[in-house]
This record gives structure tokens, sequence and C-alpha cells, in this order.
């Protein structure tokens, strides 16, 4: 920080701006606690929903290789042609908290009935069914794992930037502030001290005059 000019009124705005410096790390300390708080609440969450993935994928490719080995490739190639979805609409919601921009998935319902997947119950087996139906189920929880997981980076991104600002006004801006503060009360402490020097020498120098 460059030094500043020793004169009262710039001792009065490094004031204010020590004032202010301080109540800024006071919200930021505050933000910083409110996003860690989310922070941690949502790591739970998050975990059970991975484990809930990882048994859905578990059960899903159990059910897909019983499907292979009974009904062939083939039958499960060309019933996935049928049953192939031409689109899939989410609903994306958005919502901030302390400025940060947090995304949601609405409740998606990708599991379909028997009837609704395009194929005949005659010529599909109960076990490509339940295969895409496992499958669907694990794509559920996929999209209700991916926004989580973006929330909790972005939450644990912001702690950084908010900790690195807090950081950087309690170790740098402030502490700089002060002592130009300090510098400034003690060039003008020094000021009036020889300007009190100088009127009693000139009162002494008037006495001297007057008794002559």
């Amino acid at each position: 920080m460059e030094q500043v000019s020793p004169t009262r009124m710039n001792l009065l705005l490094l004031r204010r701006q020590i004032k202010v410096a301080e109540q800024g790390v006071r919200l930021l300390k505050t933000k910083r606690d409110a996003l860690f708080a989310e922070f941690r609440k949502m790591i739970e969450p998050l975990l059970e929903r991975e484990r809930e993935l990882d048994r859905a994928l578990q059960q899903a490719t159990r059910v897909l290789t019983l499907a292979l080995g009974v009904d062939g490739p083939e039958r499960l190639a060309s019933t996935a042609m049928v049953t192939r979805r031409k689109d899939l609409a989410l609903e994306m919601k958005e919502r901030k908290m302390w400025g940060v921009k947090m995304l949601d998935i609405a409740g998606v319902k990708l599991r379909r009935r028997f009837v609704d997947r395009g194929y005949s119950p005659l010529t599909v087996s109960t076990r490509i069914d339940f295969a895409a139906e496992r499958f669907e189920e694990a794509v559920e929880i996929l999209l209700a794992l991916a926004p989580m997981e973006i929330r909790l980076k972005k939450l644990g991104e912001e702690i950084k930037k908010t900790t690195r600002r807090v950081n950087a006004l309690e170790q740098k801006v402030i502490p700089e502030l002060r002592q130009q503060t300090k510098f400034i009360r003690q060039v003008l402490e020094d000021r009036e001290r020889e300007d009190k020097f100088r009127l009693k020498r000139l009162k002494s120098k008037g006495s001297q005059k007057s008794y002559s």
C-alpha cells in the first residue's frame, strides 16, 4: 500500500476504511459459516444417494447379465431399439444462497409400466423388462445425484473463495490500514508537539523583551 499524506482528513478516511473492512470480515465470516453449515448438511444425503446408485447399478447389471444369458444379445438389442426414448424432458430450477447459484432438477420419474415401453408382453421376457426397470431406476437416482454433486462442489469453491477474502482482509488490508493510521497519528502528534514547543519559545521571547 502506498504511503498516504499525513493529514487529519486522511486519518479520518483510513479509520472509516478500517471500520468498513472489519464489517466486511464479519459479513464474510457469517456467509462462510452459513455455506459450511449447508455443505455439512448435504454430505450425508449425497453419500446415501451414491450408495443407492451403487446398489441399483449392481442389481441392474445382475438382471441384465441374466437376460443376456437366457434371452440372448439379439433379443435385447431389438427390444432396446423399440423402447428407446426419443426425448427426456427435465425441469430445471435455479435458486440462490448467499449469492451462489444452485441448480435443482425436479423429481424425474423414468420408470415406466410394461405397456408403456413400446414392446409386446408376448415377445419380451420378464427378465428383459425387469432389467429395463432397474436401469430406469438407476438413471432416476443418477439425475437426482448429479445436481447434488454440483451444488456441493460450488459450495466448496465458494467457501474457499470467501475464506481467501477473509484472510486477505484480516492479514493484509486491515493491518496495512492500521499501519497507515499509526504513521499519520504519529506524524500529527509530532507536529502538535513541535507547534507547542515553538509557541512556548515565542511566549518566552515575548516575556524577555517585555522585561528588557
